[in-house]
């Protein structure tokens, strides 16, 4: 129960509503409906969560969520192939992408003009999204790129070697991830409880800083990896 940190019925409810939504918007092919339907899932347990329990439930609540949409992805791919490309845009272009980098060609992958911005773009929809929403337009903007990793996961099960699937993730972006999540919940407990004194306290800076550090993970790994992890990944595809 501790791991939890609140009735596993409230994680059970959650799972049941994104199940349901992946697989109505999959088979449907609903592109605007699965990240904001899985949004709003997410939303009054958050709220509840930072009103009512503690910063770290809502924490635990936002990994949770993740992982559901990440992994109910990767099903969506292996089941539905290429339909399921289709209810998520962006992502045969993103797959495209990640393939030609894992196949040795130079993409933006490895050129920060290119990723750059989009990160820039999505660490301040974190801080305003999270502060003026309540993390609610974070997560309907968190749900489509978690769907694309998924669907990316999907893809490497054809790959020649099993490898291929515990390295589809980068390190930047798990960073990312981690730092994005700790970043929206923390800024959004204000809007919520009405103290914004609360992002003074000890454990609220402590839990910036770990974001921010992240992000900063995030950084320095997608600037310095891509190029050196780009044979190994090859030899996984090719």
């Amino acid at each position: 129960m501790r791991i939890f940190g609140a009735d596993p019925l409230v994680y059970l409810s959650m799972f049941i509503g994104l199940a349901f939504v992946l697989a109505l918007g999959y088979v449907t092919q609903q592109v605007t409906m699965m990240p904001v339907f899985q949004g709003l899932i997410l939303w009054p347990f958050l709220i509840w969560a930072l009103r009512y329990a503690r910063i770290g439930i809502a924490i635990r609540f936002v990994v949770f969520w993740a992982a559901v949409i990440l992994l109910g992805s990767v099903v969506a791919g292996l089941v539905l192939e290429q339909s399921a490309l289709a209810a998520v845009p962006g992502s045969l272009e993103f797959n495209a992408e990640n393939m030609r980098w894992w196949t040795g060609n130079v993409t933006t992958v490895q050129q920060p003009q290119a990723w750059l911005p989009p990160f820039l773009g999505r660490t301040g929809l974190s801080l305003a999204g999270g502060a003026l929403t309540a993390g609610l337009v974070p997560a309907i903007a968190g749900a489509r790129s978690l769907a694309m990793l998924g669907l990316w996961i999907a893809t490497l099960f054809g790959a020649p070697s099993v490898l291929a699937l515990p390295l589809a993730i980068p390190l930047w972006t798990w960073a990312e991830l981690l730092g994005q999540i700790v970043i929206v919940v923390v800024v959004a407990e204000p809007i919520v409880t009405g103290d914004v004194d609360a992002l003074l306290t000890y454990r609220r800076k402590r839990l910036l800083l770990i974001g921010f550090a992240a992000l900063g993970v995030a950084l320095l790994a997608h600037l310095m990896l891509p190029t050196l992890l780009q044979p190994l990944l090859q030899g996984f595809v090719t």
